[in-house]
């Protein structure tokens, strides 16, 4: 059962495709952009494949790492610059799989994230910036109204959470 109008009139920016988290921005009475200004970001990154620790080049470490982490917190930083530009307070979501599903270089970059999760969430609160994560392998309806949940005012204190969530819809 999903709560009406946790996101109305709120901009949300989607970075990477997931149809179940921009169903329930919708269905939440938010709007997905795909850039300029907004009231809110989501950062989602697919699992990459797996590789065992040993045939992992220096080029894929660095892009899982990049992917997984430098663009995720280059695009937080930019969104905050701008929410603190507007005197407004805003929300970040990251969403990506957990740490253990996806190889030393995934885990590397998740287990990253966590820190640097719960450090702009203590940082950035002082100006009404929330920043949290969500750690999963299930792409579910669910997981879309967990992310309009920590984008929406009922999660107003709720900043520096590394959510792991195990769904089954």
């Amino acid at each position: 059962m999903a709560l009406m109008g946790w996101l109305d009139k709120r901009t949300v920016r989607l970075v990477g495709a997931s149809q179940v988290i921009a169903a329930a921005i919708d269905a939440q009475g938010g709007r997905v952009v795909t850039d300029g200004a907004c009231d809110a970001l989501v950062h989602f990154v697919a699992a990459p494949i797996p590789e065992p620790a040993h045939e992992i080049s220096h080029a894929n470490w660095r892009q899982t790492l990049d992917a997984g982490l430098d663009q995720r917190f280059l695009l937080a930083r930019e969104f905050a610059a701008a929410r603190r530009s507007a005197g407004a307070g805003g929300a970040i979501v990251f969403v990506g799989a957990p740490e253990q599903d996806c190889g030393s270089d995934h885990a590397a970059a998740s287990g990253a994230l966590g820190n640097l999760t719960k450090t702009l969430g203590v940082e950035w609160a002082r100006d009404g910036i929330r920043v949290n994560t969500v750690l999963t392998s299930a792409a579910c309806p669910t997981l879309g109204n967990i992310v309009a949940y920590l984008l929406s005012d009922f999660a107003a204190y709720v900043t520096g959470a590394v959510t792991g969530v195990g769904l089954d819809d």
